[in-house]
Formats: structure tokens, sequence, C-alpha cells
């Protein structure tokens, strides 16, 4: 299921006022999940803007784009996740960037 290089997946949103803590209380459970589950995916976090409190990017890796299709996004944790984050409707905008990752090291590297 693997492809030849890593593909990404980076989710760009901003939340309604107030939300963010609302919006971790439902991501941290989801992101244990992947951490302790989801062998194929390589990279999990979530990230909060600086100027704006109410923004936020996550990043993931996976092994394909198959594994974050086949796998991540048919977990029954991903699914509660989203069905959370949609009931309570926070999301002021989102959108999402998907690359596959340039070879390694002649391109930077994603840990050290």
């Amino acid at each position: 299921m693997a492809d030849p290089l890593p593909y990404v997946l980076i989710v760009y949103g901003t939340l309604k006022p107030g939300k963010m803590e609302e919006f971790k209380k439902y991501f941290q459970p989801l992101a244990e999940y992947v951490n302790a589950n989801e062998g194929g995916c390589l990279s999990y976090q979530l990230s909060v803007g600086e100027e704006n409190p109410d923004s936020l990017v996550i990043f993931e890796r996976y092994i394909s784009k198959a594994y974050l299709e086949q796998v991540h996004q048919e977990s029954a944790a991903f699914k509660k996740f989203k069905e959370d984050v949609l009931s309570a409707d926070m999301w002021v905008e989102k959108s999402a960037s998907r690359y596959y990752e340039a070879p390694t090291p002649q391109y930077g590297f994603m840990a050290r």
C-alpha cells in the first residue's frame, strides 16, 4: 500500500471565535488513536495560529494516498471526530492541499 514517496495532506482552517479549545477536545482523542493504531501515518500534528488563535493547520503524512483514504479516513475515530466537529458548527473556513513529498535528504528533512 506504500507509494514511492510519502503522501502529505495539509488542512488549513479558521474556527469561529473562541472555538479552539473545543476543537482541541475533539482532536486530541483522534491524534492519540492515530499515534497508537495507524502505523502508516508518519506525522499527524495540529498547529494553532500565532497571530490568529482561531486559525489552525493540521499537517499529516502517510505512507500512501491509499492509506489516508482507505485506513485513516475510514476509521471510526476519524468519523467520530468529523461528526463531532461538524455538529458543533465551528468552521468559518477550511481547505486542504495534497502533495507527494520530495525525496530526502536532497530537499530537506522531516525529523532529526
